[in-house]
């Protein structure tokens, strides 16, 4: 009997094993599908993060706005500062210069009936002003005064006038050659009695520059020349001169008021 009952009892306990081993199993599969099921978890994760990643160019934007903002208020005041700069921009200043001249003249006169002339000294101080208008021409106003001899064979310059072009040229980098061509006006006369004679006038100059002896010395020229002054059938009045001329500039070089 004890022995029937052990192995009653052995067998009862291999069939419950056995009937166990399948429900065990069964068990067990879902916790082996969970990590295969939990995939779609990081997936929902990942997408998850996207709105986070996609946030940030919303935060570019005003950055970029404020950069292409940037340019536009600065051309207002690149302008202004040109603008400004145009109208206080000092100007060039004008070149002008004077001189005074001792001129001794001739004038020859043509005598009716014959060919022979009568020629006749005279003198005068001559005073010009003129503006050097281009780097080399310049615009010049002429008068002189009488500076005659009281002897036989003289006339007095009782008055000049003229206004002339003149071109200039360098030689040698230091004497400059002027050549005015213009017009004149000139009256001779004595005792009383005076005679106009206006026509074309032209001649050269030759000056040199005190300045080519020392930088420091003031702009100041000799000037030696030779000038006709009247040139018709009647006459002719002609003669030569020698002076200072003296060289400076005036107003528009001014510098801007802060």
């Amino acid at each position: 009997m004890k022995a029937g009952a052990s192995w009653a009892a052995g067998a009862a306990l291999c069939a419950s094993l056995g009937l166990g081993l399948p429900v065990f199993a069964q068990d067990e599969e879902p916790t082996e599908s969970i990590p295969v099921e939990e995939s779609p978890t990081v997936d929902t994760v990942g997408e998850g993060t996207t709105p986070e990643a996609e946030s940030a160019p919303v935060e570019e934007v005003p950055a970029e706005a404020a950069a292409e903002e940037t340019p536009t208020e600065e051309a207002p005041a690149e302008e202004v500062a040109e603008e400004s700069t145009e109208e206080t921009q000092p100007g060039e200043p004008l070149a002008l210069y004077a001189g005074i001249d001792m001129v001794r003249t001739t004038l020859s006169l043509s005598s009716s009936g014959s060919g022979g002339a009568n020629e006749l000294d005279s003198g005068m101080y001559r005073a010009r002003v003129g503006w050097r208008a281009l780097e080399a021409v310049g615009l010049e106003l002429q008068y002189g005064v009488d500076n005659s001899d009281d002897e036989p064979g003289s006339v007095e310059t009782q008055d000049y006038m003229g206004a002339y072009v003149v071109p200039t040229a360098t030689l040698f980098e230091v004497v400059e050659l002027a050549f005015p061509v213009g017009y004149a006006k000139s009256s001779y006369g004595k005792s009383g009695s005076s005679q106009g004679y206006s026509s074309i006038a032209f001649g050269v100059d030759g000056e040199l520059p005190l300045r080519s002896f020392g930088a420091a010395l003031p702009d100041i020229r000799l000037t030696a020349g030779w000038m006709v002054y009247y040139q018709k059938s009647d006459a002719r009045a002609y003669g030569a001169n020698v002076g200072l001329r003296y060289d400076f500039s005036f107003g528009r070089d001014s510098a801007p008021a802060e």
